[in-house]
């Protein structure tokens, strides 16, 4: 057993330094004997998966100020600023803020839909808001629920980048994660990377799996379910798109 010490360690070293060198989430290393699945070039799956990362795993919060936690292991950080010095984009924020932005830069604004709190459709053509005052009216009003009661329900082996783990029993306070890359093996075995906003607000974050918990920081769902179980204790999580 000892001479497999140090291959072990070189893959290591391997993988971390191709997560430091990452540019993109597409950019991040897959587990071996896995690959990346593809998507449309036009479709929100393959836009999350092209979202930039910064050079450093900072989290900044709405202040300006880094924040942490002790049960955060921070794979990488979405390099996309904070809309508001104010304590309202949240985890399920950061979901109307990817898809807005989605919309916003495939020109595409005015078919944007988001949803009030409970779940209705609401469409910036007809708010009479520009995009950042629509985006901040979603984020004041709605939140996990409203992605709950908004957003169609699909099968846990259909889970694209974009797609929603929603926790949330009936209004209250929820979380959600979300999707941001998969990968697959040979045997049509799936890894996820995920991540999450937090409160009080701040940047996105991809959650890093430790090892016994994933392959070479990615998830699979049963794996996740567990750390959201252990971590982020708001009940059994639906899936859910846009």
């Amino acid at each position: 057993m000892k001479s497999l010490k140090y291959p072990i360690i070189i893959v290591a070293l391997f993988i971390l330094f191709a997560i430091c060198q990452a540019k993109t989430i597409k950019d991040l290393p897959v587990p071996s004997g896995y690959k990346r699945v593809e998507y449309a070039e036009s479709s929100y799956s393959a836009w999350i998966q092209r979202l930039p990362l910064k050079d450093d795993n900072i989290i900044l919060g709405y202040d300006g100020e880094p924040v942490s936690f002790p049960f955060y292991s921070v794979l990488a950080v979405i390099d996309m600023p904070m809309l508001f010095r104010q304590d309202i984009e949240q985890c399920a924020d950061w979901c109307f803020r990817f898809w807005a932005e989605f919309y916003k830069q495939s020109g595409h604004l005015n078919q944007l839909c988001l949803y009030d709190y409970n779940g209705r459709p609401r469409y910036y053509r007809n708010s009479g808001n520009n995009f950042k005052g629509f985006l901040k009216w979603a984020m004041a009003t709605a939140n996990s629920y409203s992605l709950k009661k908004g957003c169609r329900s699909i099968d846990v082996s259909d889970l694209q980048p974009g797609d929603m783990l929603v926790q949330n029993k009936g209004g209250g306070v929820g979380h959600v994660s979300v999707v941001m890359d998969v990968c697959q093996d040979g045997k049509g075995d799936c890894r996820y990377l995920m991540g999450y906003g937090f409160m009080p607000a701040q940047q996105f974050h991809l959650e890093k799996a430790m090892a016994e918990d994933g392959k070479d920081g990615w998830f699979s769902i049963s794996e996740y379910r567990q750390h959201l179980r252990i971590y982020l204790n708001f009940g059994d999580p639906t899936y859910k798109r846009f």
